[in-house]
């Protein structure tokens, strides 16, 4: 039973709530005694997002059919508990205990009702049990302290919140008892976790000696409880305070306050204890148990909702129910509501935590390695396709890019939000660029675009800085959830030598002379808008066949001129840096004119 417990109480899970970090508490443990941080993780974890989050569904579900006895039974002494009804909330917990007499969390739920009915020494004969039995149980000891209080036994109360805060420094209902006990006093308690343990030792110290402190005879085993009438509750209570009495007198094992506070173990004592009280109750047994427990799930019952498939990195939302991370991302990229209950999720969304329910993922890689393993090559697969630069791109179908020329973009579609997070993921970080070319969808040359930063507002949308990197020549078209595809090849400028290269390199210095001249005779005020948007014109190559794509200044001079986006794909579609620099000659000439 061990994966299904607990990490704060070590019981079985009740009402589970997964945190943001992905680890998964009881409702109870998280809900009124949170620690600022994950015991597991250590993440900042917050109060307010705790009581907005539901209890996951999904696991509820796999407790509940691993453990139908004891999840009924639970929630049948819940009711009655929050109803106040303690009699009949008692009388269920044992009948619980009798049923399923291995489920110690039962014990909490009947110390609480025998709290509700006054009968405290029987709520501290479970409690000093489940105590030892969990000596890293900080909740544990605060119901004893509490328990304590009612009966009027202040300074072993005291005792007891003071182990609380040994184990959890910040654990504030511990402090705010201790608060109350020591200014009722007349002390001065301050507020840092070290501090008030000092000053509580102190206080301890300088108190009379004690010669009962509960709880540190072992536990008793209460199994054989059964609910009683009022009458049975006082008469238990007068033995209690009779026994106590009996004992307060004798000298043997009187114990000192500072003595009682010493006998406290330390953290690293603690676990060593739960260690070998877990070594002694046999592990080879407990794994035995909770193999055959684990049985009854099968992979259909860890079946994302709207892939169909084996979950993988399964995330759970704030409203309980759980997706496949990829699933969720790609739903919230359509409806910021959850896709079952319709719950609104914006906050969620906003905060992007899709970390996956380390608890699912446990139990998944216990139960089913082999389907999990091949979900994950699926997975992967499904990656490598993405991967690949030449075949079924991704198309961001918009204007025309050049390589080396910066193109800021703002993504607020669906489909392509989609497409940035499949590059960023895939860690490519490229797409292809190409213009709107009616019935044909796209033009037949394009460019790859390699992103440099993407910033994702809080709707969804999202600022793209991004570079042109190469020319590509399509080959075949397709579609992939909404976004256009490409099969791809690139295109390179082909090399001259001899006298041809001599021809090239007196026509690339007329041509670049002659663009210099016409970027001069501009206006101060677009010039300056020139830069802030392209930056300036890049400086003449002195090996102008050194790229693969030819001079940079070629293509900063193409996106300035902003020219019809056919003709821009005709010139970038050639592979001659001679027939490019005709046509920007061309171009030229007629801007100098007009």
């Amino acid at each position: 039973m061990d994966i299904l417990e607990c990490p704060l109480c070590l019981f079985l899970m009740c009402e589970p709530v997964t945190m943001a970090c992905g680890h998964t508490f009881c409702r109870r443990c998280v809900g009124g005694y949170l620690p600022s941080k994950c015991p597991v993780c250590k993440e900042r974890l917050k109060q307010r997002d705790v009581k907005s989050m539901k209890n996951n569904i999904m696991l509820i579900s796999v407790i509940e059919k691993c453990c139908p006895d004891e999840t009924k039974t639970k929630y049948q002494v819940q009711e009655k508990l929050k109803s106040n009804d303690f009699t009949e909330a008692l009388r269920i917990a044992n009948e619980g205990l009798h049923l399923v007499p291995h489920d110690q969390s039962l014990k909490v739920y009947r110390a609480e009702a025998n709290w509700g009915l006054m009968h405290f020494s029987d709520a501290l004969t479970d409690l000093d049990y489940l105590c030892c039995l969990r000596p890293n149980w900080t909740e544990g000891f605060l119901r004893k302290g509490n328990v304590l209080l009612e009966m009027g036994q202040q300074t072993d109360a005291l005792i007891q919140f003071h182990r609380c805060l040994k184990l959890q420094a910040d654990f504030a209902p511990a402090k705010s008892q201790i608060k109350k006990i020591l200014e009722a006093e007349g002390r001065t308690v301050p507020e840092e976790g070290s501090c008030i343990l000092q000053v509580v030792s102190e206080y301890l110290k300088g108190t009379c000696p004690i010669t009962s402190l509960s709880g540190s005879q072992g536990p008793t085993h209460p199994d054989k409880q059964a609910c009683g009438d009022d009458r049975e509750g006082k008469g238990r209570r007068e033995a209690h305070e009779g026994s106590k009495a009996k004992y307060d007198t004798g000298t043997e094992c009187c114990l000192s306050l500072c003595q009682a506070v010493s006998f406290l173990p330390a953290a690293e004592e603690d676990e060593e204890m739960m260690m070998r009280k877990e070594d002694g109750h046999g592990r080879g047994e407990s794994g035995h148990s909770r193999e055959k427990t684990l049985s009854v799930l099968t992979v259909s019952d860890f079946e994302c909702p709207l892939c169909i498939r084996l979950f993988y990195e399964p995330a759970s939302t704030p409203c309980g129910h759980t997706f496949c991370k990829n699933c969720i991302e790609r739903s919230l990229d359509h409806n910021l509501r959850c896709p079952l209950c319709k719950q609104p999720l914006q906050e969620y969304f906003k905060n992007r935590k899709y970390n996956p329910t380390i608890l699912l993922q446990d139990i998944m890689t216990s139960l089913f390695p082999s389907q999990l393993a091949e979900r994950k090559q699926v997975h992967e697969t499904e990656m490598a396709e993405l991967s690949n630069l030449t075949k079924d791109i991704p198309i961001f179908v918009c204007t025309v890019a050049y390589p080396g020329v910066p193109c800021p973009l703002h993504i607020f579609e669906p489909r392509y939000r989609l497409m940035m997070r499949r590059c960023m993921d895939t860690g490519t970080k490229k797409f292809g660029m190409c213009s709107y070319e009616h019935g044909k969808g796209f033009s037949d040359f394009g460019c790859m675009l390699e992103i440099l930063s993407l910033e994702v507002l809080p709707d969804g949308r999202s600022f793209v800085d991004a570079v042109g990197v190469s020319r590509f020549k399509v080959l075949r078209r397709g579609q992939r959830d909404g976004y256009s595809t490409a099969d791809i090849e690139y295109l390179e400028d082909l090399k001259v030598e001899g006298s041809e290269l001599e021809v090239l390199e007196g026509l690339h210095d007329s041509v670049y002379q002659q663009a210099q001249d016409w970027y001069q005779r501009l206006a101060v005020r677009i010039r300056d808008q020139i830069s802030r948007q392209y930056g300036t014109m890049p400086e003449k190559d002195e090996n102008i066949q050194a790229s693969s794509n030819g001079p940079a200044w070629c293509w900063w001079l193409l996106s300035v001129l902003q020219l019809d986006p056919a003709y821009q794909t005709t010139v970038l579609s050639l592979a001659s840096l001679k027939d490019r620099l005709g046509h920007l000659r061309l171009v030229l000439e007629y801007f100098s004119q007009s």
